[in-house]
């Protein structure tokens, strides 16, 4: 079932005239590397992209930076790290290996069919064409495997060259700006969301923790760009398996925006989903189990029934009942979200078509 994603303001439609946050222009960034890495931009073009999204100042200045970009560009997810795709795909010298023992074994199996057609031995002949049909499928295998081999190669040095781009755009602000200036340190916030995406951990929480202590010092600790770095930096503790450190950085994310933005402001509502979803994935499930429930009434309360917030966090306590055995909770939850994604979303929608399956193998079980 999904879960809560890192914080990300509102920054679309109505709220175009909003001055933008760090996280609003992450975002964009995230997109214009998406649209670096499928091609669909070149790469000056995304470099004079890039340093638009760090001078804007609104929503709707960051809108003017997509144009021309397509919606479903948004979704797509980046290339596997250069590491990561190492590890799953063939040694181009194995692969070359096993193709060229391939067309041996053909070689050998075509012999073996003339000497059957000499000799007039039927059995001889039909083990002949079974080789030749198996090494043909195995040469075929290696060559598809050496073509995706250099595709994810090739996705994987453009990955290197968007994080690469990050990197001279915080080095350009520094050397103009200085260390504080807002640009500086949108500049590092950015080159941080870019190494955790490419997998380079240890790295973006380094970058995230620089941003956060630059953040508190030039702003002070309850300006909302100081908590939405703190945000950030509980994310990517969460996605580097640091529990012990992100469980408190979202407790604090959630105590400071209940007494900055109050208790029923929409980030306050998501940074308790958040952490709700942190004490789960901690198996701290006594205290994820009420997390959820009060985050769901809260939402359901401020946003509505089927806000898709209210409805993931419905799910969220689903699977959280799961975990602890409670299966008749489990089932009465996801009736209820089935319910209500059928209401809101329609019966052909992908969540609730999700909720349809989890509803079935709960009731099964």
């Amino acid at each position: 079932m999904a879960g809560p994603e890192e914080e990300i303001a509102a920054g679309a439609g109505g709220l175009s005239r909003l001055r933008a946050s760090d996280a609003d222009r992450e975002q964009v960034i995230e997109l214009l590397k998406a649209a670096f890495v499928q091609g669909r931009l070149a790469k000056d073009e995304f470099d004079a992209r890039a340093g638009q999204v760090l001078g804007s100042r609104t929503c709707a200045e960051l809108d003017s930076v997509t144009a021309g970009i397509p919606a479903a560009v948004a979704g797509a997810r980046p290339p596997r790290t250069r590491a990561r795709a190492r590890a799953l795909m063939p040694a181009a010298g194995a692969v070359t290996v096993v193709a060229w023992g391939a067309g041996v074994s053909a070689g050998l199996a075509v012999l073996l069919g003339v000497i059957a057609v000499l000799t007039g031995n039927a059995t001889l002949l039909a083990v002949s064409i079974s080789a030749v049909t198996a090494a043909a499928a195995v040469a075929w295998g290696a060559m598809v495997a050496r073509a995706s081999a250099r595709t994810a190669g090739a996705a994987s040095r453009q990955h290197e060259d968007a994080t690469g781009q990050y990197e001279r755009a915080l080095a350009g602000q520094e050397r103009m700006h200085g260390r504080d200036h807002p640009d500086t340190i949108r500049a590092r916030a950015a080159l941080a969301a870019a190494l955790r995406e490419a997998g380079k951990r240890k790295d973006a929480i380094g970058q995230y923790e620089r941003v956060l202590a630059d953040r508190e010092r030039t702003s002070g600790p309850d300006h909302p760009d100081a908590i939405t770095a703190r945000a950030n930096l509980a994310f990517a503790y969460r996605c580097a398996g640091r529990l012990r450190a992100a469980v408190p950085a979202y407790e604090r994310t959630l105590a400071d925006r209940e007494r900055v933005l109050g208790p029923d402001h929409r980030d306050t509502l998501t940074a308790r989903a958040n952490l709700a979803a942190c004490y789960q994935v901690a198996r701290r499930l006594t205290q994820a189990i009420p997390a959820y429930k009060r985050a769901l009434a809260d939402s359901e309360r401020m946003l509505g029934p089927g806000d898709i917030q209210t409805l993931t966090t419905r799910c969220n306590l689903a699977t959280a009942y799961y975990l602890v055995g409670r299966l008749t909770d489990v089932a009465a939850v996801l009736q209820r979200a089935l319910t209500d994604c059928e209401r809101y979303l329609g019966p052909d929608h992908p969540m609730t078509q999700t909720v349809r399956v989890n509803l079935h193998a709960a009731t099964q079980t």
